[in-house]
């Protein structure tokens, strides 16, 4: 019979611990030496003749010292095959962005993507941790915190903080929610290589607004102005309001969620939605009523994409995520309308705007024999103009910095970045699940509020399962 290992198994019998940091230096030295010097001398002309003499000097000198020449090395690099990721990542590399390759001529970036998803990436880092052969960098889609783990639980990626204070490493250069996500307890994990707010805008057809006759959006609406301009917009074969990339599943749902006040864990991540059960019954009323009170949006269909309705005109409006403020009006819809963009609705006039931060990170390994070398790629790869050639290119995503956000040729190829600023600056580390199964909790809740969509559950009903069955995965052992 075959024996079942867990992966928690599997990483205790590796024996991955962390290795000590090494930092060097090269001085100046002061050194004394003895200077021989040979001179040909002139004695007096009674003499008549030259002589060869050997004077011995003796005399301080200071010498400075040449660093020695780097040996080669290879960082081991796993990541996710993505353009986003590997592409992006591949291509920087090769056109040497900011002369970092050129600066680390001793450096060759021997990259290991993984297509596919965490289902396909993670079991090969496991089996790479307990075989010893895990490389310098892994990558890492946080899911409510859940990278924490590979620092505190399993320690598969080292704290990086005695690097970055050796070095002076600069984290201010960061929003702070950035740093705050991955930090725990004064360890900070992970360097971002993509940070943004979770849906934060909508984007519209403004030449079929302008054509219905229907007010400019703004964006201190309310949900309930929102709602009422959908209605309008509601028309000819025209759904006037879809709630798109903004879907019921907490990754994207979360900002609405805080914004009607549910709190989706406790800060230490062991309680489900802590008196949060009436804000939770009016966030899925209103999602409800969306579809079959307001008849702004159909009744949900896998073979429906939002992102194709809105650019074939069948919608009006729907929630985004970031990339689409660059990719619908520069790649999808293109001359065919001008497209708009809006604040996602406030709960009431003059609310605090609520949001949540999503990222994907990369991480040194315990493992690796090179830790300042591959924490020098990370600083260089969540660099500014990393972060900017990037996004020029096409394949890149903002990374949580200001100076991005302000960058003038950022703002040419992708104009949104103003809108996201604001957010940005205040941006809200996503919630926290203490024994890291993330997923799990998103997959209990979506199998409740799917049922709501497709009105096969009531609202008080739903909240008592999603409460209930999101609670009985934060009382498991950590995954």
């Amino acid at each position: 019979m075959a024996i079942r290992m867990t992966r928690r198994d599997m990483l205790r019998h590796a024996g991955v611990g962390s290795a000590a940091l090494l930092v060097a230096a090269c001085q100046p030295k002061i050194v004394e030496v003895e200077k021989v010097v040979k001179e040909t001398v002139e004695v007096e002309k009674v003499v008549e003749k030259e002589v060869e003499v050997e004077k011995v000097v003796k005399e301080t000198v200071i010498v400075a010292a040449e660093p020695a020449g780097k040996d080669p090395i290879t960082l081991r690099i796993h990541t996710n095959q993505g353009d986003q990721w590997y592409g992006w990542m591949k291509d920087a590399w090769d056109l040497n962005v900011a002369g970092w390759k050129s600066e680390n001529p001793h450096i060759t970036l021997q990259f290991e993507p993984v297509a596919g998803w965490t289902a396909d990436y993670f079991p090969k880092i496991f089996t790479h941790v307990a075989a010893g052969t895990l490389g310098d960098i892994v990558w890492y889609p946080p899911r409510h915190r859940n990278h924490l783990s590979w620092g505190i639980e399993y320690d598969i990626v080292r704290d990086l903080m005695p690097i970055i204070e050796a070095t002076g490493y600069d984290l201010s250069q960061f929003y702070p929610g950035v740093i705050e996500s991955s930090s725990w307890e004064g360890a900070f994990y992970w360097m971002p290589i993509t940070s943004e707010p979770s849906c934060p805008v909508i984007a519209y057809n403004k030449t079929m607004a302008e054509r219905f006759g229907l007010p400019e959006p703004q964006n201190d609406w309310t949900m309930d102005e929102l709602v009422e301009w959908g209605k309008a917009g509601t028309r000819d074969g025209v759904w006037g309001y879809h709630w798109g990339n903004a879907s019921m599943a907490p990754i994207a749902w979360t900002p609405q969620l805080r914004q009607f006040g549910v709190k989706m864990a406790s800060d230490d991540g062991r309680v489900a939605f802590p008196d949060s059960a009436d804000a939770l019954a009016r966030a899925l009323k209103w999602r409800y009523d969306l579809i079959y009170t307001h008849q702004t949006m159909p009744v949900p269909d896998p073979n429906f994409d939002a992102n194709d309705m809105l650019v074939a005109e069948v919608i009006l409006a729907m929630d985004v995520w970031p990339v689409m403020i660059n990719r619908l009006p520069a790649t999808l819809v293109e001359d065919k309308f001008e497209v708009g963009f809006f604040y996602t609705p406030l709960d009431e006039k003059g609310a605090r705007r609520r949001n949540m931060l999503n990222e994907h990170v990369h991480g040194v390994t315990t493992a690796s024999q090179y830790p300042e070398e591959s924490f020098n790629y990370l600083a260089w790869h969540s660099s500014l103009e990393y972060c900017v050639q990037g996004l020029l290119s096409g394949k890149g995503a903002p990374v949580g910095r200001p100076d991005l956000f302000a960058d003038e040729r950022a703002l040419k190829i992708f104009p949104g970045l103003d809108l996201l600023e604001p957010i940005m600056a205040e941006i809200e580390p996503d919630f926290f699940v203490a024994n890291f199964r993330g997923e799990e909790f998103d997959s209990a809740f979506t199998a409740v509020t799917d049922l709501v969509a497709l009105d096969k559950i009531g609202i008080d009903e739903a909240v008592d399962r999603i409460i209930a069955d999101c609670q009985a995965v934060l009382d498991k052992e950590p995954a």
